[in-house]
Parts: C-alpha cells; sequence; structure tokens
C-alpha cells in the first residue's frame, strides 16, 4: 500500500522530499534550517517561506484579520531572527474566495505591511489567485547576513547549555484563553494578546549571533521540547530537558491554575512563541543572561544541557514520545 504523508509526518516529509531536489554551489545551508542561506557574490541572503491556512493556522471568528496577517509575517520574520540575519523584503501570495470582501483583505495586508515594517522588511509583490473555500496566505521572506555569521541549527558541543528567551507556553495558553472565550478579568486576556501578536526575536537573534559562545540556535515554534530537539539532531547530540528549570510569569501561572492547565508541558509541547532557543558555552551562561536583560529587559532561562550520551531529547533524564506540532500527524499531546 502507498505510504501517505500523515506515515512520515511533516518533518519525515521535509526529509524525504529534500533526496530529491539538486543542489547548487551558491547554496550554502541547504533545506533543514529555518532559512536556506544563499551565496551572492560576497553577501550572505536568507531565504525562508511560510504558509498561514484557514481553519489550520487561524480561524476568523477567533482572530482579527489585521492579527492574521501580523502572525503571517512573525512567522516569516522569526526564521530570520533565528539565525541572527535583519529581514529585507518579503513577497506575499494570497488565495481566497471569490466572495471575499476587499476590506478583509486590506487589513490582513495592513497588519502584515505593519509586522515587517516594524522590524525592517517591506513587502515588495507577491500573487493573487482564487480558492474554494478557504483562505490561504504565503510568505517569502528576504533577509541578509550582517557579519560573515549567522547562527545554525547545527553547532551545539557537548557541555553547552540550552538557554530559551521569555516565557515559553504563554502562545498555546492563549489560544486556549481564545478558545474558552476569556472575559475582560481573566489572566487569559493578556495571553490572547501575546497568541495573536506575537513579538518575533530580531534585535535579540542579532546580538545572539555576535556571541561567539552560541553556537546553535532556532525559534519555538512547535514546542520546546521537539524544536530542542532539532538543534541536537542536527548537531549529532542529544539534549536533557530540566521542566523544572522553565521560566512561568505570573500571569501565565494564574491562567494555568484557573484553568488546570500544567504550563511547562504547555512550553515543551505548544507553538507558536517564536522565542528563541539556543546552545551556549557554559562559562558564558551568567554574562549572557546579564548582558541579554540589560540590553532587551528580557528574561533568559538556562533549561537544558547537551549531552553526547544519546540522540535526541530526554525530559529530566527520562526518554519521552512528547512531541510539538506536526501538520500531517494526529494532535500534539494535550
Amino acid at each position: 500500500m502507498p505510504r501517505t504523508v500523515e506515515d512520515f509526518g511533516e518533518f519525515g516529509l521535509i526529509d524525504r522530499l529534500a533526496r530529491i531536489l539538486p543542489t547548487s554551489p551558491a547554496l550554502v545551508e541547504p533545506i533543514g534550517d529555518d532559512c536556506a542561506v544563499v551565496r551572492i557574490g560576497d553577501r550572505l541572503l536568507l531565504a525562508s517561506s511560510d504558509m498561514f491556512v484557514e481553519d489550520v493556522h487561524f480561524r476568523r471568528d477567533r482572530i482579527p484579520a489585521d492579527a492574521i496577517g501580523w502572525k503571517a509575517a512573525v512567522a516569516a520574520l522569526s526564521d530570520i531572527a533565528a539565525m541572527g540575519g535583519a529581514p529585507v523584503f518579503c513577497l506575499v501570495s494570497i488565495a481566497c474566495p471569490g466572495d471575499t470582501r476587499v476590506s478583509f483583505l486590506e487589513e490582513i495586508y495592513r497588519g502584515l505591511s505593519s509586522a515587517m515594517s516594524r522590524f525592517g522588511a517591506v513587502v515588495a509583490g507577491g500573487d493573487t489567485t482564487r480558492s474554494l473555500d478557504r483562505l490561504v496566505i504565503d510568505v517569502a521572506i528576504i533577509g541578509q547576513v550582517l557579519s560573515s555569521r549567522c547562527l545554525r541549527r547545527k553547532g551545539a558541543k557537548v557541555g553547552d547549555l540550552l538557554a530559551v528567551t521569555g516565557f515559553p507556553g504563554s502562545a498555546a495558553a492563549g489560544l486556549h484563553a481564545l478558545e474558552h472565550d476569556a472575559d475582560e478579568h481573566d489572566p487569559g486576556r493578556a495571553l490572547a494578546e501575546i497568541h495573536q501578536r506575537p513579538r518575533p526575536r530580531v534585535r535579540e537573534g542579532q546580538w545572539l549571533s555576535n556571541r561567539a559562545a552560541v553556537h546553535a540556535m532556532i525559534d519555538v515554534t512547535d514546542g520546546l521540547a521537539q524544536d530542542a530537539g532539532h538543534i541536537a539532531d542536527s548537531s549529532g547530540l542529544g539534549v536533557d530537558i530540566d521542566p523544572e528549570s522553565i521560566p512561568v510569569n505570573e500571569g501565565l501561572a494564574a491562567y494555568c491554575a484557573d484553568h488546570g492547565l500544567d504550563a511547562r508541558h504547555l512550553a515543551l509541547t505548544g507553538g507558536e512563541d517564536y522565542e528563541l532557543c539556543f546552545a551556549i558555552d557554559p562559562d558564558d551562561q551568567d554574562q549572557m543572561a546579564e548582558a541579554f536583560r540589560h540590553e532587551f529587559h528580557t528574561e533568559v532561562s538556562i533549561v537544558g544541557r547537551f549531552t553526547d550520551a544519546w540522540l535526541g531529547f530526554r525530559i529530566a533524564g527520562q526518554p519521552s514520545d512528547m512531541r510539538g506540532y506536526d501538520h500531517f500527524r494526529t494532535t500534539p499531546d494535550a
């Protein structure tokens, strides 16, 4: 019987398709990282694309039109941030039914353009076409490497620490709040705003790429466990995540307590935080954390360690079948 994409899962499908694609001398970093790295003359460019599909990534009845555009932009911007680059421009393609209100699309583009311009990029063009029943947005983004170095998923070393910015799990809690109609007095309202209008860590990624002690990086889009596992896999290592070290702020803790949720489980398996997760030399951790906090008024927390004792990720030293979001498999752990 022919195998389907559900048999392979999202990342297995990507690996399978990558095998049949030719490469080029200009392609410095091929398929498998947050961005492709392309050499044009004496410059390194970053290229990535992200697709937003109605009823998969968003629902019109749960999120305003401008926030749909903002999130579509942030997904692309965060790929550039994950490699320490600077976004320059994007191309936006959109497919929609013929009865879609033009004013609705205008609001999407306002949100998308607002996010791009806030982080130094512009919408330079794209394509429009008809779909049968759902809105589909595709954002292809081009950025540039600001120095001779960009951070990749591979590069973590034995003994490196796993660090993460901000408070992962907030976006997953925000989605829960949206789905359960949190009222104005519920701490979930602030979390819902984080889910709807996340912030890519563009400047933070550039700052981290300039620290030689930071060896590898990824953005947290599919859950901390899965994304840290990508760094480990790409580096030929394992990573042990300490769930008790995952930071939980007051608002997230309060919301989870009120609704019977586990904040650290949300961080490990939830997605769309767009925080940065990176491997750092332990000798630099204290100085880095203090300098980062001073520069960005944002916490950075040590939540694990890389090892050559196994491959992939473990939770508190134990093998785990915990996973984050995968488009082609059943829903992630709840």
